[in-house]
């Protein structure tokens, strides 16, 4: 599902912090990967650490208030299909977690992919370094 705008807007804007540690980290594995064509699994992990550590830093600095805001604002958007019954039911609604067992694992791929589904237009509409 497609978060509107201003949501959109609010996400980005909680964010900011880890976007702002996460580019530069991205660009350099950009020249990394574009210098070699085939990469050791050692250089995958080192490429892997870049990323994640502004990621790690970036959410470590979030208040508790902004993280749940952030996570509630993505899983809002996501549903999940229950196989017992055959259909599809919302992670959030009205600000609640309506799957108790759901662990933190899949709660943050699915966070993740609804950042990325939502938000990919907001990164293309960035300009490019070439």
């Amino acid at each position: 599902m497609k978060i509107d705008a201003f949501k959109q807007f609010h996400l980005v804007r909680r964010m900011a912090p880890i976007l702002a540690e996460l580019i530069p980290a991205m660009a350099e594995i950009s020249k990394v990967q574009k210098k070699k064509k085939s990469n050791s699994e050692e250089e995958k992990f080192d490429q892997l650490a870049k990323f994640l550590s502004p990621v790690i830093t970036g959410i470590s600095k979030l208040s508790d208030e902004d993280s749940d805001k952030v996570l509630m604002g993505l899983l809002e958007a996501v549903e999940m299909k229950q196989a017992e019954f055959g259909n599809w039911a919302r992670l959030v609604s009205n600000g609640n977690l309506m799957f108790q067992d759901l662990d933190l694992a899949t709660m943050l791929q699915c966070a993740g992919r609804a950042f990325m589904y939502n938000l990919q237009g907001f990164f293309s509409a960035l300009p490019q370094k070439s």
